[in-house]
């Protein structure tokens, strides 16, 4: 039944993806087949051509997907019949409690990623206005601030939006995930806090030390403008206060404080400032730039950083990207490792020799040279996910095969190999029906340990500045923009408490695999 169900899941998926596609949804997950498109600027008004590029790949993974489906359902023995050995190396495997344990918590974060934007993204989940509910979040198509009663052409800040239906207090709301923020180029505003007076001294609200730092007024009609600034030591008003032009922005003339006193007339432009000093503004606002630290009321539970990006967003879509590169890593790499070493180790002769050689010259290719001249020739920002792992599986893939080859040579000299070769098997069938199923421990073992290293690869790349463009979230950017702001400890502490946990769950995974399927371990002989 194995087989059948995977087929059918195979199936079933290839067809949602392909009709939610062309139906013009935004399916968590499943809208990943056909997210090349999104990197293409004005695709909606695009030629059918440009159209047709941008998809093609999206065609070719179902198309892929629906082969290996249709495969498992046309097998003909669609019952897996399981070795007791291995059903007892699998009942060790859960008597490991830690290892067992990481698993599970391995694929709840799986299921967690799956969930995509509906769980963080800037999209609203759902938006009433005027009676009507709006997805914007499962659509493929853009609303514009028109579309909610707002001034505007451009996409609709759904934050602003939820903000704006609130101060209405009708019976329009906006729905937003539970990280409303997306994990690249979504910036966070400066978050403006009003200052409170007490005997003299100005504190920000819910602090208990005085106020250092810069404070700004704003038109009470236009908030986004500049109406004066000041400056606080401790709490006290000291040096210039700035007033500032409300068509051009530009200073206009200023007052001068000295140890909380102002000076009793403008020092420069005096019939401007007492213009100025007329307009209604807010109080005075400590304005904090990012970084911001982690705050509720924000919504930045992990606080953002020198960007003002959100942390907790960046995470969540690096664990994204690591899931989706190591499943892509470990079928190319383990797929080339596990074939060519079955074959050399069962062949032998001239192809191993040739294959020896030709793996000694690979393994004498410094793998980050390589990495640096691809980002030069082809430009970092054009580099993709696809490209950092095709670079990496044209390496990694040697170890694979060195076990592999010892294994099948192992394996070609016992008797059941023998006894096969006389009914009249071939090479292929008995490499992948008879050597591989008792040399599996092996790449079962190695697993765990080859995801660690797709991680720690992809960010130690993007650490040293030969990674994934700023268009893909990464755990390796986060990582050097908290190096390089040691005075924001959240945002280091964040990312490199993330990778740890990660990185000892799947090696917790790796050890009790190894414990269970170790032979010398547990092989008993009579």
């Amino acid at each position: 039944m194995l087989f059948r169900r995977t087929g059918i899941l195979l199936v079933v998926v290839t067809v949602c993806t392909v009709v939610a596609h062309h139906a013009g949804w935004a399916l968590p997950t499943l809208d990943w087949f056909f997210s090349f498109e999104s990197k293409e600027e004005g695709l909606e008004s695009a030629s059918w051509g440009k159209k047709y590029q941008a998809n093609i790949i999206g065609y070719i993974l179902c198309a892929l997907l629906m082969s290996v489906g249709v495969l498992c359902l046309g097998t003909k023995s669609r019952n897996v019949n399981w070795n007791p050995q291995t059903l007892r190396k699998l009942k060790r495997f859960r008597s490991i409690t830690r290892g067992y344990v990481s698993l599970w918590i391995l694929v709840g974060l799986l299921f967690l990623t799956l969930l995509d934007h509906a769980l963080v993204g800037k999209r609203a989940l759902l938006v009433k206005f005027d009676g009507e509910i709006y997805s914007p979040a499962f659509v493929q198509r853009s609303y514009t601030a028109e579309d909610f009663g707002q001034k505007g052409k451009s996409e609709v800040d759904y934050r602003k939006l939820k903000e704006v239906f609130a101060q209405e207090g009708g019976a329009n709301w906006v729905l937003l995930p539970l990280v409303p923020f997306d994990a690249t180029f979504d910036s966070a505003e400066p978050v403006r806090e009003n200052l409170i007076a007490s005997e003299g001294v100005f504190y920000r609200e819910g602090e208990g030390s005085a106020y250092s730092g810069l404070a700004y007024r704003h038109y009470i009609d236009e908030k986004d403008k500049r109406h004066s600034m000041v400056r606080f030591r401790k709490g006290v008003r000291q040096g210039r206060e700035e007033f500032y032009s409300r068509s051009t922005g530009d200073v206009i003339g200023h007052y001068e404080w000295k140890d909380g006193i102002r000076s009793a007339d403008p020092v420069k432009g005096a019939d401007l400032v007492r213009a100025a000093e007329e307009e209604k503004t807010t109080e005075l606002q400590a304005v904090r730039y990012p970084p911001l630290p982690p705050s509720v009321s924000t919504r930045h539970y992990l606080g953002t950083d020198s960007r003002g990006w959100d942390v907790l967003a960046q995470i969540y879509g690096g664990l994204q990207l690591v899931f989706q590169a190591a499943i892509i890593y470990l079928l190319l790499t383990y797929a080339i490792g596990i074939t060519l070493g079955s074959l050399m180790g069962y062949l032998g002769g001239t192809f191993d020799i040739v294959v020896q050689r030709f793996i000694e010259i690979l393994a004498n290719v410094p793998f980050l040279y390589v990495v640096i001249i691809i980002a030069d020739r082809i430009g970092r920002e054009d580099v993709t996910l696809v490209t950092i792992l095709l670079v990496l599986c044209i390496f990694s893939w040697i170890g694979i095969t060195y076990y592999m080859r010892t294994a099948a040579y192992r394996e070609k000299a016992r008797d059941y190999v023998a006894a096969a070769r006389v009914l009249g098997a071939g090479p292929v069938r008995v490499i992948f029906r008879h050597v591989l199923p008792n040399a599996i421990s092996i790449v079962v073992t190695l697993l765990p340990f080859s995801v660690v290293g797709v991680i720690t690869a992809l960010t130690a790349l993007d650490f040293i500045g030969f990674g994934l463009p700023d268009t893909y979230p990464s755990w390796g950017r986060i990582l050097k923009d908290g190096v390089a702001n040691l005075d924001y400890p959240w945002i280091v502490a964040s990312v490199f408490g993330g990778m740890v946990s990660v990185l000892l769950l799947v090696t917790f995974v790796g050890e009790a695999i190894r414990e269970a399927f170790d032979p010398k371990k547990f092989t008993t002989y009579r």
